[in-house]
């Protein structure tokens, strides 16, 4: 199952015919057609990047088509003053303010006198930034313009959603991997389907609580784990929501910081999932770590939790999130013993009062599930397929908070098994700021305090929702 497709951190919107209304008829003696033709010539490009003035533009219209200045001035002078903004994207706009998830920009083809004229047009403030092609010097479609508006507002192509009316600029814009609408009658209840459905508010407000990711036990302490951010990073494949990077470590711990109750070692569970989602450059980095933690596999199958051999812990989802991370690297095949094991708790549903460190049944098989999704091995999904849709099955309908429920639907959902009733539980969960409450994802070991994170539950909810 492919990644959600990230919402759109900031959306450009095109001026003429997207913003404005406007009318090419006019008094003159210059036909609409006409205006139309000068809008369309290599003078006027050269105008709107810029290069030359409005009234030398005027002027070398007048000769190409035979015209005298003063008649092609009064045509656009007028066909200025018709321009009116389109009170459905004005609407639009404003909405989209009240939210900091999303910024809102303009780019347009305009010369530098008639951007100046457009000052009583709009209330500009609803723009985050406006790009003209006069002040950058070049224009749409040329795909140079594309890129220094990304790099001014600092997203990438896919962060972005662009409106224009003319398909040569979309698909110019499309290049670069931005998301776009060629203007019609629907595209604005496209845009606020895009951005109001549960899918959009769960993302906008993990956008608002980027690498804000903290954790909460369930004795009211809160603390800064990686592993969730790197969860969350994984279910969604954007790794802009954390504030993580592989830099030169070769081992992770659960814990961003220190916490109370003592000191932890590294894990084998959060060092698997950093090791996918973060994916050093070096080749020989990701081979030390794999070999690494190939000397932590008891001979029954399971991985130990931690780097200390003194502290023996084991688990069999942590042993499944590990073997997703050697199979996600082709290999592993190496750990027919795990994978074994793995399907002997399928089979005797040792997971229904969950494991050592994941308290959930759906979570449990949510990970299963995920190790399904690490690779296409027909030795893999042969191995544990058929008997996790089984499972799936038996679980339709069961109580469960927000994160059982997300965690359900998601796998349900991969594996092609309907599961409409648990996704309308978990729609009706959702919160008024577009998020879920977070459900117990993890326990510690010793104590059985468990373990939620609000971002988790959100992210797992968005990817499930995603899918259907």
């Amino acid at each position: 199952m492919n990644s959600p497709q990230p919402l759109s951190r900031g959306i450009i919107f095109d001026l003429g015919d997207v913003l404005f209304t406007w009318s090419a008829n006019t008094s003159t003696s210059i036909p609409a057609r006409t205006v139309k033709a000068i809008l369309s010539t290599e003078i006027w490009h050269s105008y709107e990047r810029g290069e030359i003035s409005r009234d030398n533009c005027y002027e070398l219209s007048s000769q190409k088509f035979s015209l005298p200045m003063s008649e092609i001035a009064e045509a656009f002078v007028q066909s200025r003053k018709s321009l009116q903004p389109n009170d459905r994207i004005v609407a639009l706009l404003r909405d989209l303010k009240k939210d900091s998830a999303i910024k809102v920009y303009a780019m347009s083809n305009v010369g530098k006198e008639d951007f100046e004229d457009l000052a009583t047009k709009m209330d500009w403030p609803l723009f985050d930034q406006v790009f003209t092609s006069a002040a950058a010097g070049m224009r749409k479609p040329e795909p140079k313009f594309y890129s220094h508006v990304l790099e001014k507002i600092g997203l990438a192509g896919n962060q972005v959603t662009f409106v224009d009316d003319k398909e040569e600029n979309v698909h110019a814009a499309q290049t670069l991997g931005i998301r776009c609408f060629v203007f019609r009658d629907t595209t604005v209840p496209l845009l606020r389907e895009m951005f109001d459905s549960p899918v959009g508010r769960g993302w906008r407000c993990l956008i608002r609580n980027a690498k804000q990711c903290d954790s909460v036990t369930s004795n009211g302490v809160a603390f800064a784990d990686n592993f969730a951010k790197l969860l969350v990073a994984d279910l969604l494949d954007d790794h802009t929501l954390a504030d993580l990077s592989w830099g030169s470590k070769n081992t992770w711990n659960f814990f961003a910081a220190l916490v109370p109750g003592g000191v932890f070692p590294d894990d084998l569970d959060t060092t698997s999932l950093a090791l996918k989602v973060l994916r050093p450059s070096s080749g020989d980095t990701i081979s030390l770590v794999l070999d690494t933690m190939t000397q932590y596999v008891n001979d029954d199958g399971t991985f130990q939790t931690y780097y200390d051999r003194d502290r023996v812990r084991v688990d069999p989802i942590v042993s499944a999130n590990v073997l997703a991370c050697f199979y996600s690297f082709e290999r592993g095949h190496e750990f027919e013993r795990t994978l074994q094991l793995l399907h002997t708790m399928l089979l005797d549903r040792s997971y229904a009062k969950g494991t050592r460190y994941y308290p959930s049944p759906d979570c449990c098989l949510g990970f299963i599930d995920r190790l399904l999704r690490s690779s296409r091995n027909a030795h893999l999904q042969t191995s544990l397929a058929p008997l996790l849709a089984s499972r799936l099955r038996e679980r339709l309908g069961m109580s469960g908070d927000a994160l059982d429920l997300a965690m359900r639907v998601k796998s349900c959902t991969h594996m092609g098994i309907a599961c409409e009733d648990d996704r309308s539980r978990l729609l009706d969960m959702q919160c008024e700021d577009g998020g879920w409450e977070g459900g117990w994802i993890y326990r510690y070991g010793s104590t059985g305090v468990k373990v939620g994170n609000r971002g988790v539950t959100t992210a797992v909810a968005v990817a499930a929702l995603s899918a259907c």
